[in-house]
């Protein structure tokens, strides 16, 4: 076994990565195994509620504009 120690950074990284591998820790497709019907909820939250301020200021504007026109 090597000493990690004596290891550059990158050779480091690389070692520690390639033991995850074989040891079945590091495995990329646990994030997308684990997305349930909340976790979508709780990201998609931030964009409908940016949709909505937007509409709600698109509305609020349009109001104004036509208010501002017939006077």
């Amino acid at each position: 076994m090597t000493d990690i120690s004596k290891l550059t950074k990158d050779e480091m990284v690389n070692y520690l990565y390639v033991r995850d591998v074989i040891r079945g820790g590091s495995n990329d497709t646990d994030i997308i195994s684990n997305i349930n019907y909340t976790n979508i909820m709780l990201y998609t939250l931030p964009f409908i509620l940016l949709l909505i301020l937007i509409l709600v200021i698109y509305l609020v504007y349009k109001q104004y504009y036509r208010d501002d026109k017939k006077k």
